[in-house]
C-alpha cells in the first residue's frame, strides 16, 4: 500500500505525542516502543494485554486448587510480620514484657481465668505464633516458612494458603493450652508444623514420596520431648491441624465439579 504523504502520522492511544507505524497485533492500533509487548505472533499493546490476563480463566490444578501464580505475597507477609513483631517487642516493649505479654502461659490458674473472664486474652492465641525467644529462634523458623511456604502458596491459592497458616496457629495454641502443664509459650513453629502436615498431605494425594519429609518431621517431634524449652504441644497441635486442615480442603474441592483446562 502506498504511503499518503498527505495523511496524518499515526500516533499512540496512551502517548499523543509519539508517532509510531507499529500496531497490535490484536486491536490494529498503533502503539508505541513503551507501550509494546512481545506476544506469540507480532507485537501487542499494553492494552490488549491487559483484558487478555483479565478474560483468562483461573487454572485449576491437579489438586483442585486455583494456582496463585507469581510472588508468594502470604509467605513473605507473614515472615516480615514475625521479624516486625521481634523488633518491635525486642526493642520498645522489651523482652521481658514482651514475652509476659504475648505468650501463652498454661498455668492452670492463668488457663482458668482466662475462660471466666469471657476471653479477655484471647489474643494470645494469635500473638504467640508472633513470638520468639532470640535470633536462632527466629532465622530458623523464618528459613522453614520461606521453605514450604514458597511451595505451598503457588498450589493452594493464597486463600486457602492463609487460612491454612491460621488453622495450624490455632491448633498449636490449643494444644498447648490442653496439654502443658506451666512455662511460657510462643513461636511459629506450631504453625510451621502445621504447613509441614499439609505439604505431606499434598504429596501423599499426588502419590508422591511423602516418607522422607513426616521422617524428618517426626524427628523434630520426637526432639521436643527431650530437648529443654521446645513446646511439643504446640507442633503436635499445629501439625495435627494442619492435616486436618488440608483434607478437608482437598475433600471439599472433591466434590465440586470442577472444569479444568
Amino acid at each position: 500500500m502506498a504511503h499518503d504523504p498527505g495523511a496524518a502520522a499515526p500516533t499512540c492511544p496512551r502517548h499523543p505525542d509519539r508517532v509510531s507505524y507499529v500496531r497490535c497485533q490484536r486491536c490494529g492500533r498503533p502503539t508505541c516502543p513503551e507501550c509494546q509487548r512481545p506476544a506469540s505472533v507480532g507485537i501487542q499493546c499494553v492494552d490488549c494485554v491487559r483484558e487478555a490476563a483479565a478474560q483468562r480463566r483461573p487454572l485449576v490444578n491437579r489438586l483442585g486448587f486455583t494456582s496463585a501464580h507469581g510472588t508468594p505475597y502470604v509467605t513473605y507477609a507473614l515472615i516480615a510480620a514475625n521479624v516486625l513483631a521481634f523488633l518491635y517487642g525486642t526493642y520498645v516493649l522489651g523482652t521481658g514484657h514482651w514475652r509476659v505479654d504475648w505468650a501463652l502461659i498454661p498455668n492452670p490458674g492463668v488457663y482458668q481465668e482466662f475462660i471466666a473472664g469471657g476471653g479477655d486474652e484471647w489474643y494470645r492465641w494469635i500473638t504467640s505464633g508472633f513470638l520468639h525467644f532470640g535470633l536462632w529462634h527466629l532465622g530458623m523458623n523464618m528459613f522453614v516458612l520461606w521453605q514450604f511456604g514458597t511451595q505451598l502458596e503457588p498450589i493452594m491459592g493464597r486463600l486457602r494458603y492463609g487460612l491454612l497458616y491460621l488453622a495450624a496457629l490455632l491448633g498449636g495454641s490449643a494444644s498447648v493450652m490442653l496439654l502443658a502443664s506451666g512455662g511460657i509459650h510462643g513461636g511459629a513453629s506450631g504453625a510451621i508444623f502445621g504447613l509441614i502436615a499439609g505439604y505431606a498431605v499434598v504429596l501423599k494425594k499426588l502419590r508422591l514420596d511423602y516418607r522422607s519429609l513426616i521422617t524428618t518431621a517426626g524427628l523434630w517431634l520426637v526432639l521436643g520431648f527431650v530437648i529443654p524449652g521446645v513446646s511439643w504441644e504446640g507442633h503436635l497441635g499445629g501439625a495435627v491441624a494442619g492435616a486436618a486442615t488440608m483434607l478437608a480442603m482437598l475433600h471439599w474441592v472433591d466434590r465440586k465439579p470442577a472444569v479444568r483446562q
